[in-house]
């Protein structure tokens, strides 16, 4: 799959700066196949059956029909680590020090972002005993969602207390029959929001509801609360999944060592990564 994983870097790369309500797909579509609406989402019945009590299980495309409320202020504190953060399409790759430049994790929450970029991506939903299972299939990771009753932890790399994590520690219930809540906390503060390189501080706290409308929909809604970094919580991503007719993932990988090859070709002496210079 090394030209896929290319076409990956490569998509990831060339994202422009994203705008307050839409992230937009930044490389050509492939012509859809028969039977599908957009790559991954098939035709639904008209109307769609009714959604299943309590069950996400299985695989879903998105997000797409992706938006977000605006930013609200940062706090001095994270106005200062904003500044130390230099994405791609401000700086140019070579000056960027963006962690997934050479396939660092992207970490959570950035992971639901970065596969709006796409619009494409896939996740899959696999309830196990005491746990909700979440695979990607962008880097093929996944998150342990637990609902053991256990609550989050209270303070993170200190003593006593649990180091931080690239995709933290989630807790999850049901909120009725068809709105799945996440709870997240946690988070390894080298990781970004976004691809515009917004900061999150390790006790943010993350609340992601799914909401099964139909047989073939979800809703998603993720809330922001990092009173450290920004003045008050905000909806950084509304979205929808879709349910996916193969129930089959594409492998999708950023290699290290193709980011690295990407990276190193275009960057220039004067480090800007002008090919024009070249």
């Amino acid at each position: 799959m090394r030209n896929r994983a290319a076409e990956s870097i490569i998509a990831v790369f060339a994202v422009v700066a994203l705008s307050s309500t839409v992230l937009a797909q930044t490389e050509p579509r492939p012509r859809l196949k028969d039977g599908y609406i957009a790559e991954g989402v098939p035709k639904m019945p008209n109307p769609p059956g009714p959604a299943p009590k309590r069950d996400l299980t299985g695989a879903w495309a998105g997000p797409q029909n992706v938006s977000r409320d605006p930013m609200p202020a940062m706090t001095s504190l994270g106005e200062a680590r904003f500044k130390l953060n230099k994405p791609r399409n401000v700086t140019g790759l070579a000056a960027t020090n963006d962690p997934f430049a050479t396939c660092d994790p992207l970490g959570f929450p950035r992971d639901l972002l970065n596969q709006a970029v796409e619009s494409r991506g896939g996740m899959w939903f696999e309830p196990v005993p005491n746990r909700m299972i979440i695979l990607k299939q962008h880097q093929r990771v996944w998150r342990e969602i637990w609902m053991d009753g256990r609550e989050l932890p209270k303070d993170i790399d200190a003593k006593g207390y649990p180091d931080s994590r690239y995709y933290g520690y989630s807790v999850g219930h049901w909120d009725g029959d068809y709105a799945f809540v996440i709870d997240t906390t946690g988070l390894n503060e080298n990781t970004w929001l976004d691809e515009a390189g917004h900061p999150h501080s390790k006790n943010a706290h993350i609340e992601e509801r799914y909401t099964r409308v139909d047989q073939y929909n979800i809703q998603l809604l993720a809330t922001l609360d990092d009173p450290k970094f920004y003045a008050k919580p905000w909806t950084f991503l509304k979205a929808n999944y879709y349910w996916m007719k193969a129930q089959d993932f594409e492998e999708i990988f950023c290699v290290p060592s193709e980011a690295i090859e990407y990276r190193d070709t275009l960057a220039t002496p004067a480090g800007n990564g002008d090919l024009s210079a070249k």
